[in-house]
């Protein structure tokens, strides 16, 4: 039986690295005394996966994970056995009977949106944070990015779909962002930012919290 599942990553765990949770949660799921599904091979794990990673200092209200149990529980009840056990900060929301569908969650992804707060380390006038958004809409953002190949310029605008100024203050603004999210990868916020940095001639601490990942369920089919 193959489990897809929904959960936060809240304030409490935000500096939890993708892989701790990955073992945070195999700890909960033996807690939960769950019947586990194990690869095969020399040195067997549970057949669990992530549809992506979380950047470390962000939260989310919904992430997914996929597991399978070499026995059958009702999703309702996975979720509350989990959650019984999982620490402060990381809940399941939801839980699906995935049936047939074995595809990786990751192809599933379209795009994920967030909301942000800037907290500026000097003043910054709201028209000149309006003129610099206005800037990096009207054309290419071409930021520095760490490839494979080493560090390059790339144009990030093309995954930056939406950006909105939600709310103002002399050293603080709020933003809603959407941006393209796939198995190729995601609009990196923190080079977004940076750019925006450098328009306004001024750094900021950024919070991050990724309120939804768009998924195509029709695949699933």
């Amino acid at each position: 039986m193959r489990i897809i599942a929904s959960f936060t990553k809240q304030e409490p765990v935000k500096f939890v690295s993708h892989l701790d949770m990955q073992r945070l949660f195999q700890r909960a799921f033996r807690r939960a005394e769950l019947p586990l599904a194990y690869s095969q091979g020399f040195n067997p794990h549970p057949l669990l996966s992530f549809a992506t990673a979380l950047s470390v200092g962000y939260t989310s209200d919904c992430e997914y994970f996929d597991i399978t149990l070499s026995e059958p529980v009702p999703p309702d009840e996975f979720a509350e056995r989990v959650n019984a056990v999982l620490p402060n900060g990381v809940r399941i929301i939801d839980a699906i009977d995935a049936g047939e569908f074995k595809a990786s969650l990751t192809p599933l992804m379209r795009s994920a949106e967030y909301s942000a707060v800037l907290a500026f380390e000097s003043p910054v006038t709201k028209a000149a944070l309006e003129s610099a958004i206005s800037e990096l809409l009207s054309g290419e953002i071409i930021v520095d990015k760490k490839t494979k190949g080493g560090i390059k310029p790339v144009d990030i605008r093309p995954q930056l779909i939406a950006l909105r100024l939600t709310a103002y203050d002399d050293d603080r603004a709020s933003f809603d962002i959407e941006g393209r999210l796939t198995a190729e990868g995601g609009l990196p916020l923190e080079l977004l930012f940076r750019a925006l940095y450098g328009k306004l001639g001024v750094c900021a601490v950024s919070f991050v919290n990724r309120k939804k990942i768009v998924m195509d369920w029709s695949q699933m089919k």
